[in-house]
């Protein structure tokens, strides 16, 4: 049983290689983010859910009841995203689902390891500095694949060049 999870996992790892690999640069083959909005949209929904979990957990709410409204909005902005995934890719089903399955993970991974470094687990001071540094690492080599994966550097609600603006950064807005 562990061995075919093992085996899984390693295939889901190749899909998603793949789906990066034909999604990247200028000559792509699908489109896995086609704005900074897309993006944010699948930043959105792991990040939806903790936050439902996280206020109810302060609200004392039971976690059962937080789950499941958790889940049902995680799952409405998935659609949505799975449907903007649809139509970006001209309807092709295979190329929405290869770009879906590539844009959840990333999603997931970049968020949890954004907020690790912001609040890192660990007891001692010793160990919440690894797991910044670690996360610190993975966001360093992740960010510029995501960055490549988008097609139209351009979005009216999550835009990276709207935060900056009027602001002194040297030369970094030119390259967003």
């Amino acid at each position: 049983m562990n061995s075919i999870l093992h085996l899984v996992l390693i295939i889901y790892l190749i899909v998603i290689i793949i789906g990066i690999f034909l999604g990247f640069g200028e000559k792509r083959k699908i489109i896995i983010f086609q704005n900074y909005d897309d993006l944010g949209l699948t930043f959105l929904i792991p990040i939806s859910y903790f936050l439902i979990i996280y206020i109810a957990n302060w609200l004392n709410i039971s976690i059962e009841i937080a789950n499941i409204i958790a889940l049902i909005v995680s799952g409405i902005l998935a659609i949505k995203l799975l449907i903007n995934t649809y139509l970006d890719n001209n309807k092709k089903i295979l190329n929405t689902l290869l770009a879906f399955v590539t844009k959840i993970p990333l999603g997931i991974i970049w968020m949890a390891n954004f907020l690790t470094l912001l609040n890192p687990d660990g007891k001692t001071t010793k160990e919440k500095r690894q797991n910044r540094q670690n996360a610190l690492i993975i966001l360093t080599l992740l960010t510029p694949i995501i960055a490549g994966l988008i097609v139209k550097k351009e979005g009216s609600l999550f835009n990276p060049k709207n935060w900056i603006k009027g602001r002194r950064v040297g030369t970094i807005r030119n390259h967003l």
